[in-house]
């Protein structure tokens, strides 16, 4: 088999040595074990390189984005004709069988990466956990238009083409596969499922921190949207401020206090999402342009909508709020796509 199996490890199991002699057994040539800050000083480690394994070892806890790079670039710099990587847990989650059964198909299909979908209904998950698979397989056919039945699962296979795209993602915990798999999505990489069996509920007590990890996970949309309402509070702000200062009987006074406020929240919006938000130094006049054309074009669509849907008997404002929200994803996504676009 000409991948490399990346197993990442954050404390010491009997499963772990279990699963790398299953994989040798079944044709498994070349794995790389991580060994995410656990101590060395007696004869685990000496085992699993005993079966075969690559030993790369971590001084601290750095998590599983930071193993899975570690892991990738360790194959991809010292062992010879490595054609893709498969990534794997190592607390029981992942049969050899179904490691093996990822690498097939990412033989098959070189070019595609490659997810081992799991059945949720028939595994021993928790209900908040079906409910977070649930939700982060909406979240990203939102954010990306690309349909992915299981964007959770750790069992993957890479193409080695795609190795700059694994060394170059954001992330060191679990948020880097949500966002390795989101820069796939907006590449156009095809992605291809492969129906996995798990008996084993993940280990999240220790392993999964649930608020902090899922935070990362969402942190993008999670500060855009306080961004988003915090210019909308500054807007409201500085249209209040306006009206007071402008003259009562100047013409048109409420609409230059309106055009004001949203310029002003505007840039500073802009400069809010370059800067924090997406963390883009592309050039600004370029992405000043984009973004302005998308605020003027949300703007107008809210506006047009809204007037649109008057004759529905319901309160106006209630309206209003659900055509925002919904706008509220697009401009999301095209901002990110477009407007503050990864080079």
């Amino acid at each position: 088999m000409s991948h490399a199996v990346i197993i990442t490890i954050y404390k010491k199991d009997r499963k772990t040595i279990e699963l790398c002699t299953k994989l040798y057994e079944l044709g498994a040539e070349n794995i790389i074990v991580v060994n995410d800050g656990c101590p060395t000083g007696d004869d685990y480690f000496n085992e699993l390189i005993s079966i075969g394994c690559h030993i790369l070892t971590l001084e601290k806890n750095s998590g599983k984005g930071t193993c899975i790079k570690a892991g990738a670039k360790y194959a991809y710099e010292n062992i010879y004709n490595i054609t893709g990587f498969i990534t794997a847990d190592a607390d029981g989650q992942h049969k050899a069988e179904d490691i093996m059964k990822v690498s097939r198909a990412l033989e098959m299909r070189p070019d595609n990466l490659i997810l081992g979908k799991r059945d949720i209904k028939k595994s021993k998950m928790s209900f908040i956990y079906r409910i977070g698979h649930k939700v982060s397989s909406a979240y990203f056919k939102v954010i990306t238009g690309t349909k992915c039945k299981d964007t959770m699962t750790g069992l993957r296979g890479i193409p080695a083409t795609l190795y700059d795209i694994v060394i170059n993602t954001k992330g060191q915990r679990f948020e880097y596969e949500m966002n390795f798999l989101t820069k796939c999505a907006d590449l156009k990489v095809p992605f291809f499922n492969v129906n996995i069996v798990t008996d084993e509920q993940p280990d999240l007590e220790s392993n999964y921190r649930l608020i902090k990890d899922t935070f990362l996970i969402y942190r993008t949309p999670l500060r855009f949207a306080t961004a988003s309402m915090g210019c909308t509070i500054v807007d409201l702000v500085l249209f209040t401020i306006f009206t007071y200062l402008l003259p009562a009987s100047m013409q048109w006074n409420v609409a230059l206090a309106t055009l004001l406020a949203r310029v002003v929240s505007g840039c500073m919006n802009f400069m809010i999402n370059r800067r924090v938000i997406f963390e883009n130094d592309s050039k600004a006049k370029n992405q000043a342009l984009r973004f302005f054309i998308l605020f003027f074009c949300i703007m107008c669509a809210s506006t047009i909508i809204v007037s649109l849907l008057s004759f529905i008997p319901v309160p106006a404002t209630l309206i209003k709020a659900i055509v925002d929200l919904l706008l509220w994803a697009v401009n999301y996504t095209i901002q990110r796509k477009w407007v503050f676009k990864e080079q």
